[in-house]
């Protein structure tokens, strides 16, 4: 299969579930990252149903301004699958069978213990004339590539992949991008540089000049809950493997934005603070009031957490606080449960039940109700027990129930990941 050069592209995902919010749409955001790599930008990107008439007006429509077209869905063995003959339809190529898609098909049914093959899954196994067919090895939909020319004399690229990500996936890694490297003459180099304590907005004012002088490579600031990130980006030609220029770039932000910086590369704040504590050999225990035990959901997420992560204790309740993280029911008379004296109290006591090199403790009012004037909603106390000192901290966010939770983890992970390299 002959392609042209590619530049631009379009995402289409396939499926009337996506339109209604069944699903999330998870694949769009993964094509686009896999393209940008390979230099080629995608520039729509559409949902549409299963419908026929519909994804026809949006072929007609994408064929017209991009040079990749990537659908993803509808190419299942039911009624409603139609995105492959559409296709084909489309690109007046009839449909025909393809014995190897044929045979994987039923090699899959016996690997399940099935004797027959319904027959509706043949189906599957009918390609456009002329494509070049995609082995699905996790699943029974085979996907397609296509070339067709256009009525303005360019040839475009369809692309036919299934739609659950444990298909599409390797099936792009696999299949696709080796064809699209042949296509293109660039390649995109990204860096992230991931930090938590400060602000998008103070974090972009210390960069302003990288980011408005910079052409290659390039700085941009994205948000996200609880923390910032900036990507550094090199376009890189075909004969510049070796020439960075992304280490200088990342080296003056380092300067700049100082121990804000938790990460140069795209592991997750919980992923920084397991390797953390790993490679010190050191171990850690939580004592979670108002999140519940979310931090160490958070921790044991990351394979090999076992190796750091002792337990947890949930002391929601005052009795739970004073009987078994042995905080003085004095502390909480005195001081009530949201307090700097609690939570250093209970990280103590955590650290010394499961017998830790650190603990972490948190202890506050996520709301919506249960604030007062001298303790308002968001307020929260931190509490790190290390080999030598318990050290405090206090937070005071805003936003929904579940934003304080969430954001609380964040910063909880990170006061532990400040107190470990102290």
């Amino acid at each position: 299969m002959k392609m042209n050069k590619i530049r631009s592209a379009e995402i289409i995902c396939v499926g009337t579930e996506l339109l209604l919010g069944q699903i999330i749409n998870t694949n769009a955001a993964w094509l686009a990252r896999e393209l940008s790599l390979l230099g080629i930008y995608s520039y729509y990107q559409t949902v549409v149903g299963d419908n026929a008439e519909r994804l026809t007006d949006m072929l007609k429509t994408a064929t017209g301004r991009s040079d990749l077209i990537i659908l993803t869905g509808g190419l299942g063995p039911t009624q409603d699958d139609l995105t492959m003959a559409t296709v084909a339809a489309f690109a007046g190529r009839p449909m025909l069978l393809h014995q190897e898609s044929q045979e994987a098909i039923a090699a899959r049914f016996q690997l399940m213990h099935q004797r027959h093959v319904p027959s509706n899954n043949w189906k599957q196994a009918m390609m456009p004339e002329g494509a070049l067919v995609l082995p699905n090895k996790n699943g029974t939909a085979p996907g397609a590539m296509l070339t067709i020319p256009t009525s303005d004399n360019r040839a475009v690229t369809l692309v036919m992949l299934p739609g659950p990500p444990s298909e599409m996936q390797p099936m792009f890694s696999e299949s696709v991008r080796p064809q699209l490297v042949k296509c293109t003459t660039t390649r995109l180099k990204h860096c992230f540089v991931r930090m938590i304590g400060i602000g998008e907005s103070a974090a972009e004012s210390r960069l302003l000049d990288l980011i408005s002088s910079q052409t290659n490579p390039t700085v941009a600031p994205y948000a996200a809950e609880g923390e910032v990130m900036f990507r550094v980006t090199q376009s890189l030609g075909q004969d510049e493997k070796n020439n960075d220029k992304t280490a200088a770039v990342i080296s003056e932000i380092q300067k700049r934005l100082g121990d804000h910086i938790y990460e140069i590369g795209t592991r997750s704040l919980p992923e920084v603070v397991k390797d953390l504590l790993t490679e010190r050999g050191l171990t850690v225990s939580f004592a979670e009031s108002c999140t519940g035990g979310m931090i160490s959901a958070a921790l044991t997420d990351i394979p090999g957490a076992s190796t750091s992560f002792t337990g947890c204790m949930v002391a929601y309740d005052k009795q739970v606080k004073i009987q078994q993280l042995h905080v003085p029911e004095t502390v909480i008379q005195d001081h009530g449960e949201v307090s700097e004296a609690c939570a250093r109290a209970m990280a103590t006591g955590c650290r010394d039940v499961f017998n830790t090199t650190y603990s972490l403790a948190v202890t506050g009012l996520a709301g919506s109700s249960g604030g007062s004037a001298e303790k308002p909603v968001g307020l929260i106390w931190l509490a790190v027990a290390g080999p030598k000192e318990v050290v405090t901290r206090q937070l005071q966010l805003t936003g929904s129930r579940s934003r304080i939770r969430r954001v609380t983890v964040l910063q909880a992970l990170d006061f532990l990941r400040r107190q470990v390299l102290t």
